[in-house]
């Protein structure tokens, strides 16, 4: 440069560029050292899994067996690989995101001196590089879309075993695998196995070889040596023993189906039905639960008198609806199943809602019972698991199908007697469900007692039976006085 006859401005800009360049390739060696130094915090399986080159990888773990961690070292050496790019983490919900991964970044941010700049309003944490890694909910297909559309170095899935099974599958075939493309870039899911034993999850480690499979548990992670005496510690506390199905689930990571943990006995297999025919169910009822931050839900169950059944024949829910969009929705439903009843929950600012609903759109909306929930979760489970209800398998009634199959207890309030359902669990439909359910008559319903055949035994022990209740009958009424037969003059009357 100081052979060149260059005026000084321009000196002055080539020597910024030079010093720039220099900079930046001090700063991606940094990053390089960073991302070494990250690798090499992973234990044996971990890395197994870090440094296998499958595009789509799924990781079957038990509770505290590196998942986070591991979650997001892949996320930040992805985003040193690929300058620029967008690394999402997608869980079940945005708070949910949060809560699991924003502060292992910090954390490791300070430990490993990555640089990263936190953005909270977003949940976004940014390299000097220019690669941002971005947390993201998959709530529902609204809110998958803003996910199309970037490419993606790497993609991390967390919590698959919580995720709506038609959510998930749209989220990856459409959205993830056509974004990653360009980096080649990796999927990585991890989850615990669901009480359920069904959804998304159950379905790729059983059947799909497109991903690769991997399980570990907390006994393999070598930063908690004592795992095996706490273990036994938990178990003698819950009298757990090794066939205890929240045990193998939760702390071994294997797939067993656990109605205990479930708050809801529905079986797919038992509970679902082919789409009915019109007319054969005489009445419908319509339970709503009212959203306000949370999503609308509209549920319409059918059931006839000559019928022990009850079949769900739609379930709808609508996040950020005004009274008057909840209005237009009744009116519809209203026109095509003419329920007669229709029920919403009017506790909190449900009752002004409904008081609306009922004054200004002339509709008849009756306050839900809300009492004595459990008990009402008690009993329609009986009828759960009689196959008393029956819910159409049609796409109209999918979103309360996954709640169904997903909504769980609170595990660590159901270990202290407290059943509580889980607050990242949406449960909008099954709570408009349950209302509907007890408004419905399909409980006077009484099966006839089939008739005898003629001149069988069962025929002449009936016909002796009615004989006899005549007979004595007859006696009673003979041995009975008229009314002028007594003498009441013998009558004494207290005074």
């Amino acid at each position: 440069m100081h052979d060149l006859n260059l005026d000084p401005q321009t000196r002055a800009l080539l020597q910024n560029l030079v010093a720039r360049k220099r900079l930046r390739e001090a700063e991606e060696q940094k990053l390089q050292g960073v991302a070494e130094k990250l690798k090499a915090s992973l234990f044996d399986r971990q890395l197994e899994f870090f440094e296998s080159d499958r595009r789509k990888k799924l990781a079957r773990c038990s509770r505290r067996a590196g998942k986070t961690h591991l979650s997001a070292v892949i996320l930040l050496c992805a985003a040193i690989q690929y300058p620029g790019s967008l690394v999402p983490y997608i869980t079940l919900s945005m708070k949910n995101a949060r809560r699991i991964l924003w502060t292992t970044l910090h954390q490791l941010d300070v430990e490993f001196g990555v640089g990263l700049e936190f953005r909270a309003n977003d949940l976004t944490a940014t390299l000097s590089n220019g690669s941002s890694i971005i947390l993201a909910g998959a709530t529902d297909y609204e809110e998958i879309q803003k996910l199309r559309g970037p490419k993606y170095g790497a993609v991390v899935l967390d919590e698959v075993q919580s995720m709506k099974t038609s959510v998930c599958r749209t989220l990856v075939a459409d959205i993830l695998e056509p974004a990653t493309m360009d980096y080649d870039g990796t999927i990585c899911a991890f989850f615990t196995p669901s009480a359920s034993a069904s959804g998304y999850a159950f379905d790729i480690d059983h059947t799909e070889d497109a991903w690769q499979r991997f399980h570990w548990t907390m006994l393999e992670n070598p930063h908690l040596p004592k795992a095996k005496e706490w273990l036994e510690e938990r178990k003698h506390e819950n009298g757990w023993n090794e066939e205890t199905p929240v045990y193998r689930r939760e702390y071994l990571g294997e797939w067993i189906h656990d109605t205990e943990t479930l708050v809801y006995s529905f079986d797919h297999r038992r509970n679902t039905c082919d789409p009915l025919l019109d007319g054969l169910l005489t009445d419908f009822v319509l339970g709503i639960d009212l959203g306000f931050v949370d999503a609308t839900a509209f549920v319409v169950l059918g059931f006839s008198e000559d019928s022990p059944d009850v079949y769900v024949v739609h379930s709808d829910k609508v996040s950020e609806l005004t009274t008057e969009d909840i209005a237009r929705k009744i009116h519809a439903l209203v026109q095509r199943f003419e329920p007669v009843r229709i029920v919403a929950d009017s506790g909190g600012l449900g009752k002004m809602i409904v008081e609306e609903l009922n004054k200004r759109y002339e509709l008849s909306v009756w306050p839900a019972e809300k009492s004595k929930k459990l008990d009402h979760i008690q009993l329609i489970n009986s009828d759960f698991t009689n196959g008393r209800i029956l819910i159409e398998d049609t796409v109209s009634t999918e979103p309360l199908r996954d709640e169904l199959s997903l909504l769980e207890w609170n595990l660590a309030e159901k270990e202290k007697g407290r059943y509580i359902e889980r607050d990242d669990l949406e449960n909008h439909c099954t709570d408009a469900m349950l209302y509907g359910w007890r408004e419905c008559m399909h409980y006077l319903h009484r099966t006839e007692k089939p008739v005898p055949i003629h001149g069988s035994p069962e025929f002449f022990e009936k016909f002796e039976k009615e004989l006899e209740e005549e007979c004595l009958r007859n006696v009673e009424e003979e041995d009975e006085p008229e009314w002028y037969e007594v003498d009441y003059t013998e009558q004494v009357y207290p005074i």
